[in-house]
C-alpha cells in the first residue's frame, strides 16, 4: 500500500491512460464508409479487417505486457506502448493502398496491447479496498468517456476526408508526454513474483484467471452485439433520423461511465448479488431493444445495456485483484483485460454462428436470443449468490 506517496497528478495520470483503451476501435469504425468510397475495389472483408486488425496483435500483447510488468517498470512499458500506439495509429494518413492501412493497424495493436493491462495493475499495486474499487470503476468510465467523445468528434473531422480522423491518434502521444511526468515509477516486485512462481508450475497464473478472461470476453461480446449493429439496425428498421445514430452510439458508453463511477457504492450495497443484478439490467436492456420501434425506446435499451455491462467490467477487474496473489497480479491483468478486445473480435463470428444455426439473420432475433441467454444467466447467478455468500478476501 503506497497510495500515501502518490500525488493527485499521479492518480490523474493513471486514470488518463484508459482514455485510449478502445480508442483504436472508436476512431476507425465510423469512417469505414468513407474508406470504402476511397478504395472502391476493396472487399467488405478488407474493410472489416481495418476495424479488427489491431485485435490480432493487441490480444497477445496484453498477455505479454502483463508478464513483462513482472520484470520491468510499468511506467516505461506504458510510455513505450503509447509511443507505438500514437505513431502507428497515424500512419494510415499517409497510406496509398489498402495493405498499407492494414499493416499500420496491425502495428497499432502492439501499442494497444502494452497499454491495456498496465493501468489496472498500477491501481491494484498502489490501492486496496474501496479506493481500489473506486479507481477501477473510474478507469472503466474514462475508457467509455473517450468512446463517447470520439463518436462525436470523428463525425465532424470526417468532413475533411477519411485520412484526417487517423490524426486523432496524436492524442496517444500527448498522453505519453503526460505519463512521462505524471506516472509514478512502478518497479517490479521480483521477490514476490519469484516466491509465487515457486509455488506454481512454470510460473503460470492461477486457473481462476482463465475463468475471469472468459467472463470478461462474454460480457464484451454481448455488449458488442449492440454497438457493432446499431447503425445498421436503425437504418434497416427506419428508427430515427441519420443524425441520431451518433447519439444512439454514445448512450451505452454514457451509461457505462455512470456505472463505473458509482461502482463502489453499488458493490457495497449489493455485495454477492452485484452480478445477477447487473445481468438482469443487461437482459432487460435487450428485451427493450427487441421490442424497440422508436428512437426513444431504443435509447432506453441502450442505457440499460450500457449500465448492466458497465457494472460487470470493474467487478471483474476488482475480483482479479482479490483472487490473484500479488506476484501474479500483473500477468493476470494482462490476461483479463485482453478479454475486452477478444470480445469485440469474437462478436461478429458469434453473430454469424447464431444466424447460421438458427437460419435467422435479423437483428431482432439476435437481440431476442441475447435477452434469453442473459435471463438464464441471471437466474443461475442468483442461485449461486444465494448458496455462496460473498466471502472474498484479498490475496496477499
Amino acid at each position: 500500500m503506497e497510495n500515501s506517496k502518490l500525488t493527485k497528478f499521479n492518480v490523474f495520470t493513471m486514470l488518463l491512460i484508459p482514455f485510449v483503451w478502445i480508442y483504436e476501435l472508436s476512431v476507425v469504425a465510423p469512417i469505414l464508409g468513407s474508406i470504402s468510397a476511397a478504395f472502391p475495389l476493396a472487399s467488405t472483408f478488407e474493410l472489416q479487417l481495418i476495424v479488427i486488425m489491431p485485435f490480432f496483435t493487441s490480444i497477445p500483447m496484453s498477455v505479454v505486457g502483463g508478464k513483462l510488468a513482472k520484470r520491468y517498470d510499468k511506467k516505461s512499458l506504458i510510455i513505450a506502448g503509447l509511443l507505438i500506439y500514437g505513431i502507428a495509429g497515424m500512419l494510415p494518413y499517409l497510406a496509398q493502398t489498402m495493405n498499407q492501412i492494414l499493416i499500420s493497424r496491425l502495428i497499432t495493436g502492439i501499442g494497444v496491447g502494452l497499454v491495456l493491462p498496465l493501468p489496472n495493475a498500477m491501481i491494484a499495486e498502489h490501492f486496496t479496498g474501496t479506493q481500489r474499487q473506486r479507481l477501477l470503476g473510474l478507469a472503466t468510465s474514462v475508457a467509455n468517456i473517450a468512446n463517447v467523445l470520439d463518436s462525436i468528434a470523428v463525425g465532424f473531422i470526417l468532413l475533411l476526408g477519411w485520412r484526417y480522423p487517423f490524426l486523432c491518434f496524436a492524442v496517444c502521444l500527448v498522453i505519453m508526454v503526460i505519463a512521462i511526468f505524471g506516472l509514478p515509477k512502478s518497479d517490479p516486485n521480483r521477490q514476490a513474483a519469484e516466491a509465487v512462481d515457486h509455488h506454481l508450475p512454470s510460473g503460470n497464473v492461477p486457473q481462476i484467471v482463465y475463468a475471469l478472461v472468459a467472463f470478461m470476453t462474454i460480457n464484451w461480446v454481448f455488449f458488442a452485439f449492440n454497438i457493432e449493429n446499431m447503425a445498421l439496425f436503425m437504418t434497416t428498421e427506419k428508427i430515427g433520423l441519420p443524425w441520431m445514430i451518433g447519439i444512439a452510439v454514445c448512450l451505452p458508453g454514457g451509461a457505462s461511465i455512470l456505472s463505473g463511477a458509482i461502482f463502489p457504492n453499488f458493490y457495497h450495497k449489493t455485495q454477492e448479488y452485484i452480478v445477477p443484478i447487473s445481468l438482469a439490467i443487461f437482459a432487460i436492456g435487450y428485451v427493450v431493444l427487441y421490442v424497440a420501434y422508436s428512437f426513444e425506446t431504443q435509447s432506453v435499451a441502450n442505457i440499460l445495456i450500457g449500465f448492466g455491462s458497465g457494472m460487470l467490467t470493474p467487478y471483474i477487474l476488482n475480483l482479479t485483484s482479490q483472487k490473484v496473489e500479488k506476484g501474479h497480479r500483473d500477468a493476470a491483468y494482462g490476461f483479463v483485460t485482453s478479454g475486452i478486445h477478444i470480445g469485440f473480435l469474437l462478436a461478429p463470428f458469434a453473430q454469424l454462428i447464431i444466424a447460421t444455426i438458427s437460419g435467422n439473420e435479423s437483428f431482432r432475433f439476435l437481440y431476442g436470443f441475447s435477452a434469453i441467454i442473459l435471463i438464464i444467466s441471471t437466474i443461475i447467478a442468483f442461485f449461486v449468490a444465494m448458496k455462496k455468500p460473498n466471502q472474498v478476501t484479498e490475496a496477499v
